[in-house]
């Protein structure tokens, strides 16, 4: 478990860097889309589409990376309200739906991708494959976290519940 579980800490690392790379990309594109249209009076043709499309990574990636984090409050606050044995049984549930909710990302992500992803963006000369592919990617991702969290459960007999990105369990 501890292979994995560092295994898995790596990847919400490099994905919390991926997602703040993302945000500066958009910072950097708005306040030079500001600065062009107001000082040159040009807008660059892209610059209201590709933050748009950062965006919504950064939200699938993001929330991937809260069901890591354990950021889910309402989880957290029904989770609580059991006594010590029940919390098994209701930890299961918990993880259960959520990579449930997952695999329901991935699988109709995975179609939506296949069906609208050959259309062309607006602006520039890319197919939606590049943003729609969000989806599926993210779901994947929160199955894995849902897993790990289950699986420190059964063998660990831990959860972790604090934001602690370098703590791994086992």
């Amino acid at each position: 478990m501890r292979v994995f579980n560092r295994a898995v800490d790596l990847l919400s690392a490099v994905l919390r860097v991926v997602i703040l790379l993302m945000a500066t990309a958009i910072f950097v594109i708005i306040v030079v889309t500001v600065i062009t249209r107001y000082g040159f009076n040009y807008v660059l043709s892209w610059s209201e589409e590709v933050p748009r499309y950062l965006l919504i990574w950064i939200s699938f990636l993001g929330g991937a990376v809260c069901v890591d984090l354990k950021d889910h409050i309402a989880f957290d606050y029904l989770y609580k309200r059991f006594p010590g044995p029940l919390r098994a049984a209701v930890q299961l549930l918990i993880n259960a739906a959520i990579f449930g909710f997952g695999y329901i990302m991935l699988v109709y992500g995975i179609r939506f991708v296949e069906a609208f992803g050959g259309d062309f963006m607006e602006s520039i000369p890319f197919t939606n494959v590049w943003y729609y592919t969000a989806l599926p990617v993210s779901g994947g991702l929160i199955m894995l976290y849902s897993l790990r969290d289950q699986l420190n459960v059964w063998f660990v007999g831990e959860r972790r519940l604090e934001h602690d990105p370098g703590h791994s369990v086992a």
